[in-house]
């Protein structure tokens, strides 16, 4: 059965720490290990407010620079259809239909409970009836497409027919990737992780970052100090980008600089 989730879950709140179980040093936040030990995306925090959450990467992701989303960069693999049965008010879960092509790999393949913190949207074709959910738990899903079971968090409080319009993107946490110039930032690693491995990304809090080649001196002019993610995960400064083109923002710097030098880039990290 699938309808809890299979790893730890809830919120790390000091004075507790990630389990790590790398050997003697007690990394905590700062360990990598291919061993998955909680939800993809479970959420931690210190003494001092830098909060983290749980990933997994697909890439070589170097310290100081962000992880980017790497479920959605094919929107044609998105799982975007109806539901083949009809739901009603309490139920906490539904039958799924994956097309041939969607999924991570665009082959209908969905592991068992691959979907655990991903978020299931339902109704969203009419103004009254948009449900939202965090699954909890799913059936595998065969290549060539099929029917799944998903389960969520908390029980639907609609009614919705059969054939209601259904999208279920990927866990962000899940899908790691090391650049992108179209998906997000969804934590900034502190340690260097390879391709298969899981770490805990900073979201919040002083964090140091790597400044891009485009502005190799944030913070040299007055008032800068708002910071951006660009496509290779480093920062830029405001005055290096033009704001209207919709880059992510970081957070600020928190040190200052004489004009014209440049500072450190240690970031007051604002993602989430």
């Amino acid at each position: 059965m699938s309808d809890q989730y299979q790893y730890p879950f809830d919120p790390i709140i000091y004075p507790a720490e990630p389990l790590d179980k790398t050997g003697d040093l007690r990394l905590g936040y700062y360990a990598t290990e291919t061993t998955q030990r909680h939800v993809f995306g479970r959420y931690g925090i210190t003494w001092d407010g830098k909060k983290f959450k749980y990933c997994h990467s697909l890439d070589t992701i170097y310290p100081g620079r962000g992880a980017f989303n790497g479920a959605g960069t094919d929107i044609s693999a998105l799982i975007n259809t109806v539901t083949p049965a009809a739901i009603v008010i309490g139920d906490r879960k539904t039958t799924i239909t994956i097309a041939g092509t969607e999924g991570y790999a665009a082959d209908g393949v969905i592991a068992k409970d691959e979907l655990a913190g991903a978020n299931l949207v339902l109704g969203h074709g009419a103004a009254a009836t948009t449900e939202n959910r965090t699954v909890v738990g799913n059936t595998l899903g065969a290549s060539g497409g099929s029917v799944i079971t998903v389960w969520v968090d908390y029980p639907f409080a609609v009614t919705h027919a059969a054939g209601v319009a259904c999208e279920l993107p990927l866990n962000a946490y899940r899908y790691c990737i090391a650049a992108s110039s179209y998906a997000s930032v969804v934590g900034v690693a502190n340690m260097s992780v390879t391709t298969g491995y899981n770490f805990w990304a900073q979201t919040w809090g002083p964090c140091w970052c790597v400044p891009g080649g485009g502005d190799s001196t944030p913070g040299d002019t007055a008032s800068d100090r708002s910071m951006y993610f660009v496509g290779d995960g480093s920062v830029n400064g405001a005055y290096a980008i033009a704001i209207e083109t919709g880059y992510q923002i970081a957070g600020w710097i928190m040190d200052g600089t004489e004009s014209g030098t440049g500072c450190m880039p240690m970031v007051f990290l604002q993602i989430s």
